[in-house]
C-alpha cells in the first residue's frame, strides 16, 4: 500500500554544466530535494531538463546509470523524468513545467486514493 504525500520538483540544469560536471551538479541538487522531504512516506517525482549537448556528451548507458544512482540513494525520490532540450527553458517556461508536474502528481494521488492506496495501471493507456 502506498501512503505519504506526493508531491513533484522541477529542475533545470545550468547552461554552463557541462557532460564532465554533470554527475556531481546532479547529486548535489538530488540530495537537495531529498532533505527537503518532510516525512519518510513523502513520494517525490523530479521532472529534470537537461540540455541535449550534455546528455549526448554521456549516452545513453551513463545517463541512464547516473540516474539509477542517484534515485537509489535518495529514499523519497520515487522517480527522475528527463527532458532533453535544444536551449534552456525560460521561466515562463519552467513555471508551465512546474504547473504540469504538479497536475500530474496530483492525478497520481487521487488514482491512488481511489484504488484504496494501490497503484495501478492507467485504463486508457493502451
Amino acid at each position: 500500500m502506498i501512503q505519504g504525500q506526493f508531491r513533484s520538483s522541477v529542475l533545470q540544469v545550468p547552461a554552463e554544466i557541462t557532460p564532465l560536471k554533470f554527475r556531481g551538479y546532479l547529486r548535489k541538487e538530488i540530495q537537495a530535494v531529498q532533505a527537503s522531504a518532510e516525512s519518510p512516506e513523502e513520494i517525490i517525482v523530479v521532472r529534470l531538463f537537461v540540455l541535449e549537448r550534455v546528455l549526448f556528451g554521456l549516452g545513453a548507458k551513463k545517463v541512464d546509470s547516473i540516474l539509477h544512482g542517484v534515485v537509489e540513494k535518495c529514499p523519497n525520490i520515487q522517480r527522475i523524468e528527463l527532458e532533453a532540450l535544444a536551449r534552456p527553458l525560460t521561466a515562463e517556461e519552467m513555471q508551465e513545467a512546474a504547473e504540469e508536474a504538479q497536475a500530474m502528481v496530483q492525478a497520481l494521488g487521487e488514482r491512488v486514493m481511489a484504488s484504496g492506496g494501490k497503484l495501478v495501471a492507467d485504463a486508457d493507456s493502451n
